[in-house]
């Protein structure tokens, strides 16, 4: 038994376990974000294609897990992809694919949320050098003439494809890659911290309408907190509409509280002051492409 833990905790240490328990976190948050995209509430398929993916995902994931003698993890992934390949209501899958991601984050001692206050301003910097080529400068991604790829780049700009994405599931892309995708893994290039603050500024791409963060400026003033940039690591778009639809607030209103609390956000509970968001160039709607 003693040597079991000894092994457990020689691979936590071990880089290479935690490259490959990365991976597989990224592809089961994957199918938390995505199954209700594969599978109704009343567990008719939508989407053939999403459907076949998430079981590929949880396959991917478990193999991962066996690699680094992880069996109990990868035994609990066989177990969810039964459940997928079954069509098994969404929050039963769902609360299952976050429970296990969590267990393999917590085991191997993965990033889950940021260890300060990101910052904007550099993550525009890196999000231009790093990401606009195939996502665009200012979020849309250039057409496939100019730039031909297998699968079509997330448009950052555009609030349907952003709604499901939180900042830990864009860090989670930009630190492990997109299986079956062109998106590379920047775990190497790009430091933790600047991987949060690109992933944080990703998500202000669908928020640039000046006049809707005024009207949301205006709005917070009057609301007795806001999240902190902890609680927004782990919360998409959707997620915070859905929170936001008990406010009262019209949803014109709703909206604009959702632009600014993704471009200025409290420091942390404690602190009232906002994280200044990064200034926008002048052409909003112009694209540069490699």
């Amino acid at each position: 038994m003693a040597g079991w833990v000894l092994f457990a905790l020689l691979a936590v240490a071990d880089p290479v376990a935690r490259e490959r328990a990365g991976r597989a976190a990224a592809l089961v948050s994957y199918v938390a974000g995505d199954y209700a995209v594969a599978v109704g509430p009343g567990r008719e398929v939508l989407s053939p294609e999403e459907l076949l993916e998430q079981g590929q995902f949880v396959r991917e994931a478990a193999a991962e897990l066996r690699a680094v003698a992880a069996e109990d993890l990868a035994r609990e992934l066989d177990q969810l992809g039964a459940r997928v390949d079954a069509r098994a209501a969404p929050p039963e899958v769902i609360g299952e694919a976050r429970r296990i991601a969590a267990r393999i984050a917590q085991r191997f001692h993965l990033a889950l949320l940021p260890r300060g206050t990101p910052d904007l301003r550099r993550g525009q910097r890196l999000y231009r050098q790093a990401c606009a080529a195939c996502h665009g400068a200012q979020g849309t991604p250039p057409s496939p003439e100019r730039l031909p790829l297998p699968t079509r780049p997330v448009a950052f700009s555009s609030k349907a494809d952003v709604a499901r994405l939180s900042p830990q599931r864009v860090f989670s892309a930009a630190t492990w890659g997109v299986p079956g995708t062109a998106m590379p893994s920047f775990g190497e290039a790009l430091t933790e911290t600047e991987r949060w603050d690109l992933s944080f500024y990703a998500l202000t791409l669908a928020h640039s309408q000046t006049g809707e963060r005024a009207r949301g400026e205006e709005l917070l003033r009057k609301a007795p907190r806001t999240p902190d940039y902890l609680q927004l690591a782990v919360r998409s778009d959707d997620q915070l509409r859905a929170a936001l639809s008990r406010s009262g607030l019209s949803p014109r209103d709703r909206e604009a509280v959702l632009s600014t609390v993704r471009t200025a956000f409290p420091s942390s509970p404690a602190h009232a002051s906002r994280a200044q968001p990064p200034k926008r160039p002048a052409n909003v709607s112009g694209e540069r492409g490699r």
